[in-house]
Order: C-alpha cells, then sequence, then structure tokens
C-alpha cells in the first residue's frame, strides 16, 4: 500500500508541474504578444505624424494662446526708439563751452544739435536723476523713515561730496530724501535711498543699471548712486538725454525735477526743517532763454567730470526739449549753454543760425 501511495504522489507532482510550466508559456505569449502590438501601435503613430504637415510659429492663432477667462494682455507699450544723430544733425562744435553735449526734441525723438553725444564720460551728479527714477519707481510707503548714520555722513565729508545736510541720527522720510538727492544733489540724501530700498550702494547700483537697460541706454554703466568719481562710472550726453526724458514722465520725478525751494519735514535735529535749493535754477537768477521755459534739471560737478547739467524745456514752437551737457570746464558757462542753445532752436521759426553763440 506505501509503495502505491508513493507513486500515486509522484505521478500527481508530475502533473503538477506539467500545469505550472503550462501557465508559464502561456503567460510569455501573451507577454510577447502585448510587446508585439505596443510596437505596431508606435509604429502607426509615428507613421501618421510623419505624414502631417509640420505646424510653425506663425501658424498659432490668438485662439491658442492659453489665456484665463476674463483677463487682460499684461504686454507693455513699446518703448521710445533710441534716437540717432544723422545728417539733418547740426554739430554744434565750439559753439558751447562743454565737451560734450545733445539737444533731444523729446517730442519728435530727434536729436537736433550735438557734440561728440555719444561718447563716454564721467556724468558727476546727474547721475542723482536715474537715481531718482528708480527710487520712486520701487518707494510703496513715502512716509517710512530712513536713520542717518554717522558712519557713512562722514565718509561723504571726508570725499568732500555735496550734501543735503541731514543729521547722524536724524531719521528723515522718503519724500524729503528726494528732494534731498536733486536740489541740493545730496549725496546724503541717494545713500539712504540706497540702503533703505537695497541694502546696499552696490545692490542698489545693480538697480540703476538694471533701469538703464530697460530703457535701452547704450554706454551707461553706475557703480554708486550719486555719481562721485569711478572709472566704471560712465554715461554719455544722449543716454543721460534718455534718462531725464523717462525721469520727466514720472509725475512724482517732474515734480521733483521742477521745484525751486523746498523745505522738509520737522525733525528734532532741524525743528524748522531743512530749506533746499535747486543747484540749477538758483544759477539761472531769472534768466530764460528766448523761445523756451527751462522747467526742470540738475547740474553735476567733480574734478574729473568737470561742470555737468541736463535740464527740460518747453519751446514755443510747440515742443519739449532736452539739453545735456557734460565736462563743461566752467558752472556759469554750463548754465548759459544750455539758454542759448535753447535760444537759437526752440522757437516758433525753428533754427536761428545768428543765434547759436560763437
Amino acid at each position: 500500500m506505501s509503495e502505491q501511495h508513493t507513486d500515486s504522489d509522484r505521478e500527481a507532482q508530475r502533473l503538477l508541474r506539467r500545469r505550472r510550466r503550462r501557465r508559464l508559456y502561456r503567460l510569455r505569449q501573451r507577454v510577447i504578444e502585448l510587446c508585439i502590438l505596443a510596437v505596431l501601435v508606435v509604429g502607426v503613430v509615428i507613421l501618421v505624424r510623419s505624414l502631417l504637415p509640420d505646424r510653425q510659429p506663425a501658424d498659432i492663432s490668438p485662439a491658442d494662446e492659453s489665456v484665463p477667462s476674463g483677463s487682460e494682455s499684461n504686454e507693455t507699450e513699446e518703448k521710445t526708439p533710441y534716437p540717432v544723430i544723422t545728417a539733418d544733425t547740426v554739430q554744434l562744435g565750439d559753439t558751447v563751452n562743454a565737451e560734450y553735449a545733445v539737444l533731444l526734441d523729446v517730442t519728435d525723438n530727434r536729436v537736433v544739435a550735438a557734440k561728440g553725444a555719444d561718447t563716454v564720460a564721467y556724468p558727476a551728479s546727474v547721475t542723482k536723476v536715474l537715481t531718482l527714477l528708480v527710487a520712486a519707481e520701487h518707494i510703496t510707503d513715502y512716509t517710512e523713515t530712513y536713520e542717518m548714520s554717522y558712519t557713512f555722513l562722514n565718509d561723504l565729508y571726508l570725499q568732500q561730496a555735496t550734501v543735503a545736510g541731514f543729521s547722524s541720527g536724524e531719521r528723515v522720510n522718503m519724500t524729503d530724501l528726494l528732494y534731498g538727492c536733486i536740489l541740493p544733489s545730496g549725496a546724503d540724501a541717494t545713500i539712504a535711498l540706497a540702503n533703505h530700498l537695497a541694502g546696499s550702494e552696490e545692490a542698489f547700483a545693480g538697480m540703476l543699471n538694471a533701469k538703464a537697460a530697460e530703457l535701452g541706454l547704450k554706454n551707461t554703466h553706475f557703480v554708486n548712486s550719486s555719481g562721485l568719481h569711478d572709472r566704471d562710472h560712465y554715461t554719455t550726453a544722449l543716454d543721460m538725454a534718455m534718462v531725464l526724458a523717462a525721469a520727466m514722465e514720472n509725475e512724482t520725478c517732474r515734480r521733483v525735477l521742477s521745484t525751486y525751494q523746498y523745505t522738509t519735514a520737522a525733525t528734532p535735529q532741524h525743528p524748522e526743517g531743512l530749506l533746499l535749493t535747486s543747484t540749477m535754477f538758483s544759477r539761472m537768477y531769472g534768466d530764460e532763454p528766448e523761445g523756451a521755459v527751462i522747467v526742470a534739471g540738475k547740474t553735476g560737478y567733480t574734478a574729473q567730470a568737470g561742470n555737468t547739467m541736463a535740464s527740460y524745456a518747453q519751446g514755443d514752437d510747440g515742443h519739449d526739449y532736452i539739453f545735456v551737457s557734460m565736462k563743461g570746464s566752467d558752472k556759469w558757462k554750463a548754465t548759459y549753454d544750455a539758454i542759448n542753445i535753447y535760444t537759437a532752436f526752440c522757437g516758433p521759426d525753428g533754427v536761428e543760425e545768428s543765434a547759436i553763440p560763437q
């Protein structure tokens, strides 16, 4: 009985193994069939796509763009093209004291007159026009204050930099810093703005250069907010004209650049505030060019840059103009360069050759 039982068990095991092998065989066959089917499907897809025409980017219609329902386009207006010097541009030569100068018709975006307008030079404190513009675009609360530091105020004193006159420990609001930056050309105000908005002058210089790139400037690179001399801090008369044009499109900047005098808010250090006066308007003493009214501007000076000035005028011909001069030998000559050029070019009758200073 035991031998018969053993043979029976062995036969059962063989049958079991045979059934397992059959299942594995059928499973392998199924896998192979599925793989073949997958290959055939991929091949058909590739064949169909190869027979369809390519769809180029130009074929994409506005309906293909993924725009949320009810949303509006975020595209900004096209920026003003960079003005060029043409055969019609009057060459000023020795008619102006400055080594480099440009008269830009802002209304027509046309270079009316020039003298080395695209030559790289040091801007000195006309740098502060771009500082003003960048600051105005980034200040979110004009009531915020910045506490003046003895460290950087003393450093400016040692450099003989022009300052607005804020004191160590004085907390100055953003509005007063903007006026302090432009009217008296205060480096104390520009550094305070740079530190408050960017954390350091180096970081703020990055913001200035980013704005310069946004404006399409061609030969401008700044390393500080004030225009204190540095070999890597430079621009051109034409680039600076574009900076002033952009600043005058900003309501806050236009108001600051057009102000003759301004008194800051009272503080413990200055209970009656500080009276700030525009360095440009104060040099004109009421003089105005014939045929135009100078409404805004900024002056500058360092030993290396000479005298610089960027001004904005409204001509009797209905056009707005910007005159920028760089590396002048005297602040009064820089002032009268502007007055004489506006007189010669901005009247209702256009260019008056006899009025151009010789």
